[in-house]
């Protein structure tokens, strides 16, 4: 019983340092059956410091248990439910398409950076000590990328969108009408070789297609989920990006529709 009460209690921290993760995640983290893990989560939701989500569970920032010796984490988006529902999914094929597309960053590069949980991942996979220039306008690619002594940090504000943790600036055209980049990498709700490239927030494509064209070679980051995908708003065609990036489990129609547009593509191999 001792043994387990330790577990819980080290799950509720680490999901308290990592807003949220996935039952394979917390499976694999603690060396116990997905079974357990649903167990212990269950336990911890029953005391409200998680909530489930689908396929994994996020901390409840509202709960700050003072607990002896625990590290307690900096919190800048933790309350955003939305994202951290989307984080946790399809995270190793989000983490392999960010291995990629940090190998593609050249030191003392400039890039762009767009909104999306894939972007927390690439953040990550950028070493700390890489020296480069990055633009952003998300919250959570400013905080990852504020960690990294190296990158030299463009940003600006605006109306923040906690849902997409997104600043939308209304005046976007001034900002990028002084900064350029040699990258950029955008995400996507969705991708159909017919009706392009879409984004669930109407609010993020002016900023995306802006971004595409102040960019020399733009590189896409979707798994593989978003292929046949169709979200609300349009902001790009297949033909506007250079690169496209994605795990191996696209269904290779779609594999086929992007290489016949003339647009690379990498795929991104899953541990």
């Amino acid at each position: 019983m001792l043994k387990r009460d330790k577990r819980i209690q080290e799950m509720a921290l680490f999901l308290k340092l990592n807003n949220a993760c996935s039952i394979k995640e917390l499976s694999n983290k603690f060396n116990v059956s997905e079974m357990t893990v649903r167990r212990d989560l269950y336990i911890l939701e029953s005391r409200k410091i998680v909530r489930f989500i689908h396929g994994g569970a996020v901390f409840n920032p509202e709960y700050d248990p003072q607990l002896a010796g625990e590290q307690k984490p900096q919190q800048y988006y933790g309350s955003n439910y939305l994202f951290n529902q989307q984080i946790v999914k399809n995270k190793e094929e989000k983490t392999a398409i960010a291995k990629k597309a940090a190998t593609l960053i050249e030191p003392d590069e400039t890039v762009m950076i767009d909104s999306g949980t894939t972007m927390s991942y690439l953040c990550r996979e950028i070493d700390n000590n890489f020296p480069f220039t990055a633009i952003c306008w998300s919250l959570n690619v400013l905080v990852e990328l504020s960690k990294k002594p190296n990158c030299r940090l463009i940003s600006y504000g605006g109306y923040f969108h906690a849902e997409t943790v997104m600043f939308e600036n209304p005046y976007p055209s001034e900002f990028v009408k002084y900064t350029r980049a040699s990258k950029v990498f955008i995400s996507a709700g969705g991708i159909h070789p017919d009706l392009g490239i879409t984004c669930p927030k109407s609010y993020e494509s002016g900023t995306k297609q802006i971004a595409l064209q102040s960019s020399k070679t733009s590189i896409l980051l979707v798994d593989s989920s978003k292929f046949g995908k169709i979200a609300s708003t349009h902001f790009a065609n297949l033909e506007d990006f250079d690169i496209i990036i994605t795990d191996t489990k696209v269904d290779e129609t779609l594999h086929d529709a992007v290489i016949s547009r003339g647009v690379q593509l990498i795929v991104a191999q899953l541990p």
